[in-house]
């Protein structure tokens, strides 16, 4: 019996530690979820950055005295960001001809193109000190439509040479704004600032009295307001009005209308039906993203909240006209969505937008919404755009515009940086997931791109505002990865941004590819040739592609 007793009691031990050693092992093998459980906060001036952000931002603060600097603060460590954005393998990819250090050992692929990312490389990308220059700095633009920046010819100049630099047929909503109120069912919608009179006028009533919401009268030139009663005294129908933004039924849209859609929006309060009517300003049955910054350009003069009798009609319109209507609908930046098309589908367009796609004719994909990493990704995106009907190019740029705003930029995700890296903690997503892109080089591509276009147009001192996050226990700068060895002779640094390497010893060559500062490569032929007021260099980049590059812009430090 007493062995029996000895038996038990060594077995329930065995049993214990088994349990022990598998819970150690799955805390190894299994990432932690993201803590959500954090306090981010948002310091406005140059000022409010760590010590080793100040130098940059002074430097462009001086060249543009317009731009504005917002420190956001995460809460989150250096250690943990990364940790995040590596272990989950899918989240960040690299072309599979980089550099050997820029890949994962895991090896893990991603169709014929793409392979995982290394810590290092994301280390890199991932630290906004790398990019506090003139041209990188914009991955942290804050993506705002601002009418009295963005226009038409900005877009027709960005998309200059693209298969998008032309006029197509589309069927498009044609829109009469010039009423200001219409019946619907058993409510009379109106636009804000609206008289009474006025509102009479226009729905052909005009024998009426409006009571408010304590059945008291209310005098003919007042303002309408939300919940108010028109009476058609000549038969005796009643209708509920409803003006539009005028969530809080005073007759107005003020900032508290903004404030009560947006906490609406993030699951921080409720609205009525009849609060809903008026805070769907976009008239598409459903209260979004989209709705509040509409009031908000508003209240800032921006736009126009207006009632509309729409109808659908086939019309000639440009790729720059569509995408001005596009940023009017998101209020996203005309010239970000242009250059996100741009990334997504190519200069000349791709099997996403031809609208011949074998199997899917008729249906286009600007944004590759569903278009996942892999085989079969252009398939994939386009039955996404089927599920949604978007069925010609203009539903498909100003409805995936809609969607970029509503599933990104309404929960904080504002920036090229923020699309790419999500750490913004909130309750709608988990930190390192919902990650727009996978292509750990994105933010930065978009960002020469944004730079050019502001260039190009002239409109580089406009008043801007970049959102450039900060992390807790943040090392030195992150330096660019490689697999050259950096003490060798041959070795040297680029010290230029965006530096030309190309196919011949004078600017007349082709360009190969445009060269990041640090990035090491391996010097060839130190004297190629002397041209253009420079002498030149061959070299090799640790994806073995060689051409030229001007001698001054190699050196033996990195910076």
């Amino acid at each position: 019996m007493q062995h029996k007793k000895s038996f038990f009691k060594k077995l329930l031990i065995i049993q214990i530690v088994s349990i022990i050693l598998l819970a150690m092992i799955l805390n190894i093998l299994i990432p932690a979820a993201p803590v959500q459980a954090v306090t981010q906060t948002k310091k406005d001036g140059i000022d409010a950055f760590p010590e080793s952000y100040k130098n940059a931002l002074k430097e462009l603060k001086a060249k543009h005295s317009n731009w504005n600097f917002t420190a956001y603060y995460t809460d989150l460590t250096w250690q943990e960001v990364i940790k995040g954005e590596t272990q989950a393998h899918p989240y960040n990819r690299v072309h599979k001809n980089s550099d050997a250090s820029w890949k994962c050992s895991c090896g893990n692929p991603a169709g014929e193109t793409w392979v995982c990312a290394s810590q290092a490389i994301n280390e890199y990308f991932m630290d906004p000190r790398n990019f506090l220059d003139e041209k990188g700095v914009f991955q942290f633009m804050e993506m705002s439509y601002n009418p009295s920046v963005h226009n038409k010819q900005g877009v027709e100049n960005l998309l200059k040479g693209t298969f998008m630099d032309k006029s197509i047929t589309v069927t498009a909503e044609r829109e009469d704004t010039s009423v200001k109120a219409k019946q619907k069912d058993a409510y009379i919608m109106i636009s804000p600032n609206t008289k009474n009179s006025e509102v009479a006028a226009a729905i052909g009533m005009p024998k009426f009295k409006v009571t408010d919401t304590n059945k008291k009268v209310v005098s003919n030139d007042a303002n309408a307001a939300t919940g108010y009663t028109f009476t058609n005294t000549e038969y005796n129908t009643s209708y509920t009005m409803v003006v539009l933004g005028d969530v809080n039924g005073d007759g107005y849209v003020k900032s508290t209308d903004y404030m009560k859609i947006k906490a609406y929006i993030m699951e921080e309060t409720t609205l009525t039906p009849l609060q809903k009517l008026a805070a769907d300003v976009n008239g598409d049955a459903n209260v979004k993203s989209t709705d509040y910054m509409k009031i908000k350009a508003y209240i800032m003069d921006e736009t126009s909240i207006n009632i509309s009798n729409i109808t659908n009609a086939a019309t000639t319109m440009r790729y720059s006209e569509i995408i001005m209507k596009a940023a009017e609908e998101s209020g996203i930046s005309p010239y970000s969505i242009a250059i996100k098309i741009i990334q997504e589908v190519g200069r000349q367009g791709s099997g996403s937008v031809s609208g011949t796609y074998p199997g899917y004719e008729g249906y286009y994909n600007f944004f590759n919404w569903g278009a996942t990493d892999g085989n079969d990704a252009i398939a994939k995106g386009l039955a996404y755009a089927k599920g949604k009907g978007w069925n010609n190019q203009y539903t498909s740029i100003v409805e995936g515009a809609k969607q970029m705003a509503d599933s990104y930029v309404s929960v904080g995700q504002n920036t090229a940086y923020f699309y790419k890296f999500n750490v913004i903690a909130n309750n709608v997503h988990k930190l390192y997931s919902h990650q727009y892109m996978t292509n750990v080089q994105d933010p930065s591509s978009q960002s020469s791109n944004l730079f050019n276009t502001y260039a190009k147009n002239d409109i580089l001192d406009v008043s801007l505002n970049f959102i450039i996050p900060v992390y807790e226990n943040m090392p030195g700068a992150c330096t660019l990865p490689t697999s050259i060895n950096t003490s060798a002779p041959t070795s040297y640094y680029i010290n230029g941004t965006e530096v030309r390497m190309r196919t011949a010893p004078t600017t007349s060559g082709s360009i190969i590819v445009e060269l990041r500062k640090n990035e090491v490569v391996t010097l060839l032929q130190e004297n190629a040739g002397t041209a253009n007021g420079h002498q030149w260099s061959k070299i090799r980049r640790a994806n073995n592609t060689e051409g030229y590059v001007a001698t001054i812009y190699l050196t033996k430090c990195g910076t």
